[in-house]
């Protein structure tokens, strides 16, 4: 189960229930908005008075939502670090690069650790959370193909 207060306009998220990847587009109380369309429906009235064709449209939004308990967060793996961006340095360490240079990481069974002189306390162990962590480091979203 992901918190609410873990997830940010973007996350990629995992959602059980429909077995797909979604991108979390609002975060409201208890739920996370992941697609929104509108749908208009057009249909033709018979006016019965006239010969002219009469058409009414409805637009309806369609909304998608799912319930926080509901989701998973997304595991990092090799691939999923391949689909962000991250390059595969020497075994274990992986690299990203971003406008103002490039960041060096280690992957372990724990998850991903930012390499530097003092080593990060925290894993980074679900893609929501490398998204946040990239964004703060950088201040530029990490791109996902998933």
């Amino acid at each position: 189960m992901i918190q609410a207060k873990e997830l940010r306009f973007g996350n990629k998220v995992y959602n059980p229930k429909n077995a797909e990847i979604i991108t979390v587009q609002q975060i409201l109380h208890s739920t996370v908005i992941y697609d929104t369309q509108l749908k208009i429906n057009k249909e033709r009235s018979d006016n019965g008075w006239s010969s002219i064709v009469i058409y009414t449209s409805e637009v309806v939004e369609v909304i998608k939502e799912v319930e926080y308990q509901d989701l998973d967060p997304v595991i990092l793996t090799p691939q999923v670090l391949q689909k962000c961006g991250f390059r595969n340095f020497i075994r274990d360490e992986w690299i990203v690069s971003h406008s103002t240079g490039h960041a060096d990481f280690d992957l372990t069974q724990e998850g991903l650790r930012l390499r530097h002189p003092t080593p990060s306390r925290m894993p980074i162990r679900y893609l929501h959370q490398l998204q946040n962590f990239f964004f703060a480091l950088t201040g530029e979203e990490i791109e996902v193909n998933l």
